[in-house]
């Protein structure tokens, strides 16, 4: 029945009651993951897409009888498409590619996009920091508002690119962040801002994120930038990954991002310090689900490592610092102190440049943006190799990065 508010919940009511007969059961405590009683298979429904993990023959045709007996249903053996995501599965090379080919195209010709740069290096405006000035001011607010139309279009194209910012384009997040502060009543600055999104995944129309092979070990590295957003906030930023464990290696591989965390701060906090603190505090609550997943699925976590570049954060944390002014933190972050104790978590600290949250926090130049895709590689563009991106590094900006900051 279109547009009856309670049809998921049925229709999720109606898949427990059918499957629980055969030993199929929603894992309390997660988002769509499954079990059965006694076989190994787990399942991940979302929406209406299974991804199946399944040891045996005999326990995929177990799986398959159980919903084919109130459902209809089709069969993906490859894995290849799932919640519109298409998976690339390399076993031999130890690595799958994660793209969505068809979907900036298609979406940059619903909303008839109107090229204005290309191409388009960064997802965002840059404000150059004026070193040694007395007085910087905050940008101005009082540009133009757009009418009904305009608003619907802005909310449009953040809506539009969420997901694939989510799912895919990382680098597309503090932009989308930003935008989506004062989507609710936008600016022609704001319609400056979106424009300049558009071209930057016009330039970038296929990306796609690479998974290796790995001990499925969580790791996590955490930033925050101090008075960045309007009305005093700030925004914290998580790079989660899995990796090998700890033991086996002292520096961990950067692996594809399985999840970036890219928000605003909800309360106005008093220092750096504590904003890099809420970022820790954050992402560490939000790796213990993700946690209890991997040890349901079979791969126990050691305490899991959060990487922070604040010294005041790290020794907050590890009651190493003479507490004075920091009684605001005590109700939220004292909470960090415990699992560390228990070792949950092993918060741990490391220069800003090793740090992979970093890059979601601030608005970067255009040049750093190309130096991180060709390095770090977040994602990778099938429609701009590597070379073209070294030569638009050399062509379009030929000043040393060392001497702009960027390494």
């Amino acid at each position: 029945m279109p547009g009856l508010k309670q049809a998921a919940l049925l229709a999720y009511e109606h898949l427990k009651n059918s499957l629980a007969p055969y030993g199929y059961y929603p894992i309390p405590g997660t988002a769509g993951l499954w079990e059965h009683k006694s076989r190994p298979t787990k399942f991940c429904l979302c929406v209406d897409d299974f991804g199946v993990k399944y040891w045996s023959k005999e326990d995929k045709e177990h799986l398959c009888n159980s919903i084919g007996a109130n459902f209809r249903f089709t069969i993906d053996h490859e894995g290849k498409n799932y919640c519109g995501l298409t998976l690339d599965w390399q076993y031999k090379l130890g690595y799958v590619d994660i793209s969505m080919p068809k979907f900036v195209p298609a979406a940059l010709k619903r909303l008839m996009y109107i090229p204005k740069v290309s191409p388009q290096y960064s997802p965002h405006k840059h404000v150059p920091i004026q070193y040694g000035k007395q007085h910087q001011y905050a940008p101005s607010n009082d540009h133009p508002k757009l009418d009904a139309k305009g608003r619907k279009r802005i909310q449009s194209i953040v809506g539009s690119f969420l997901y694939h910012a989510r799912a895919l384009d990382y680098t597309l997040l503090s932009a989308i962040n930003e935008t989506s502060t004062t989507q609710a009543d936008p600016t022609t600055f704001t319609e400056e801002e979106c424009q300049q999104i558009l071209d930057y995944v016009a330039t970038y129309p296929d990306v796609f994120v690479r998974y290796y092979a790995s001990d499925m070990v969580l790791m996590i590295d955490s930033d925050a930038a101090y008075l960045v957003l309007p009305n005093a906030k700030s925004r914290i930023a998580g790079y989660f990954y899995f990796s090998d464990h700890p033991s086996k290696t002292t520096t961990p591989s950067l692996n594809g991002a399985i999840m970036v965390v890219c928000k605003a701060l909800k309360n106005v906090v008093s220092s750096a310090a504590e904003s890099e603190t809420a970022g820790v505090f954050i992402n560490a609550q939000l790796a213990i689900p993700i946690r209890y997943i991997l040890d349901r699925l079979n791969h126990p976590q050691p305490p899991t490592p959060i990487k922070t570049d604040n010294s005041t954060s790290y020794g907050f944390v590890h009651n190493n610092i003479n507490q004075k002014r920091s009684k605001s933190w005590d109700m939220r972050y004292h909470w960090l102190r415990e699992k560390q104790t228990k070792n949950e978590f092993n918060i741990i600290w490391d220069k800003g440049t090793n740090n992979h949250a970093d890059y979601f926090t601030k608005h970067h130049p255009a040049k750093y943006h190309l130096h991180v895709r060709n390095t770090l590689k977040y994602v990778r563009d099938r429609s701009l190799p590597e070379k073209m991106i070294l030569s638009a590094i050399a062509s379009t900006f030929p000043c040393d990065l060392a001497c702009e900051g960027v390494l």
